[in-house]
């Protein structure tokens, strides 16, 4: 048996993030691309923990039936003993992978958990909302979960096996201090994919790699209502026994905000394997343009022919972090430049914000239909 297969039998692996099976923004991505490359190297022993939502687009519940059917079944009494509410089974993405859905809502007295963090840990939670509470609470009854099926693991592996924990940006930090406290033989490893200070002060405008030694984090934070998020992403990567970044940028704004230089840096990547080659077989994408161009025909109360240029932007709704102002410019620029005869451009904007609901009127395509205030939809 070779090292690197003995590693594979004797090492598993759980890994923490809100976008598993719950799409919100980019590490939904880095955590579903690379989940087969986990998979190949863990096997078996490699899962992956999400907040059970309403509805969780990709869960396959798990089997009873088979070898894996007992291994559930052996979590399933690990979670009752501890009295945490979890669903079992498959994420359904290349690779797989094993996915464990942890249910936090009423389980836990808000103010005793936020008092004890700070007690423990010195996190500042007082002017958290619950925005910030509720991914603490989700974190916590994960690092629950972890250490309760890790002693199961132990049990059924008379104690030999290797188990880390892995913890993605602030709103899973209270699951890793959770381990610190409660089952530190458990190795653990924090990611930040960007400080919650860093992206505050970047979608403000400000320049925050040319200012960055001048910064007065915990002042800064203040200004941008942040403490509570940047006090747990503190917490989080002072204790991991690995801290990790995704870029030498984002490595540099950890030491100067968080206070700890990573140990790692791990770039995050895009696996090609995970996306579906179209360049032989185009009837796929020609269907999904036809519907495209037939929903913003409707809004637009005109027929675009087959021949029109699309241009999406997605991801969630931080204007300039995410370049949608870039974008905007871009087609603007493109615009102005188009020549008369060309084919009609359409740019589109698939980022979520909040919202009302959606305008009956302007989804009819009836040209009968206007608006109050504008002369398109």
């Amino acid at each position: 048996m070779t090292h690197k297969d003995s590693a594979r039998l004797s090492a598993t692996l759980f890994e923490v993030s809100w976008e598993v099976c719950n799409k919100v923004g980019g590490i939904y991505t880095v955590v579903a691309t690379k989940a087969r490359q986990a998979v190949e190297r863990f096997g078996q022993n490699y899962f992956l923990l999400g907040p059970a939502r309403h509805k969780n687009p990709g869960f396959i519940e798990a089997s009873a039936e088979g070898e894996e059917g007992r291994l559930w079944e052996t979590f399933r009494r690990a979670a009752a003993l501890h009295n945490l509410k979890c669903r079992f089974g498959r994420w359904d993405i290349p690779g797989s992978p094993k996915a464990v859905l942890v249910d936090w809502k009423d389980r836990y007295n808000q103010n005793q958990i936020l008092y004890d963090l700070w007690r423990d840990f010195g996190v500042d939670s007082l002017t958290g909302a619950w925005d910030y509470v509720e991914p603490v609470m989700f974190s916590m009854a994960c690092g629950e979960a972890i250490a309760a099926f890790s002693q199961v693991i132990a049990d059924e592996n008379e104690g030999e096996r290797a188990v880390t924990a892995h913890f993605h940006e602030w709103m899973c930090g209270a699951g890793l201090l959770y381990l610190k406290k409660h089952a530190p033989s458990i190795s653990t490893v924090f990611t930040t994919h960007a400080t919650v200070l860093g992206r505050s002060m970047a979608g403000a405008g400000r320049d925050i790699y040319a200012e960055m030694d001048q910064i007065n984090a915990a002042r800064e934070a203040a200004n941008f209502n942040v403490t509570a998020k940047c006090s747990m992403e503190t917490a989080a990567a002072r204790e991991a026994d690995c801290f990790t970044t995704v870029s030498a940028l984002t490595a540099h704004e950890a030491a100067a905000f968080l206070g700890r230089r990573p140990d790692l840096v791990t770039p995050n990547g895009l696996s090609l394997s995970a996306i579906p080659d179209y360049s032989g077989d185009r009837s796929a994408p020609a269907a999904n343009k036809k519907k495209i161009l037939a929903a913003v025909g409707r809004l637009l109360r005109r027929t675009l022919p087959e021949n029109s240029r699309l241009f999406l932007i997605s991801g969630r709704y931080e204007f300039r972090n995410k370049g949608i102002d870039l974008f905007l410019d871009a087609a603007a620029a493109l615009n102005r430049s188009r020549s008369a005869g060309e084919p009609p451009i359409v740019a589109l904007c698939a980022v979520m914000n909040g919202h009302n609901g959606t305008d009956e009127r302007a989804l009819s395509g009836d040209p009968a239909q206007k608006p109050d205030d504008a002369p398109f939809w």
